[in-house]
């Protein structure tokens, strides 16, 4: 199922996740799409908690490398 989370945040306009091919793809406000994979349940979660989401993503998600990053054109 997709999830779709429209924040307030300076850098992230919103996430959308789908777990069942577990990847999280990050809309920028300026525009930009990345999509990371794989992201599990529990992680998107966790993001979903934070306080911060675009701290959480700076600090887990950015240069994570045991995921793999796609950036989309548009």
């Amino acid at each position: 199922m997709k999830k779709k989370l429209n924040i307030r945040s300076s850098a992230i306009r919103n996430l959308e996740y789908d777990d069942n091919r577990q990847d999280l793809k990050v809309n920028f406000t300026s525009g930009k799409v990345y999509v990371y994979t794989p992201v599990s349940q529990e992680f998107f979660d966790k993001l979903n908690a934070s306080t911060s989401k675009g701290t959480f993503f700076n600090l887990n998600i950015k240069n994570n490398t045991a995921l793999t990053c796609l950036k989309l054109v548009k």
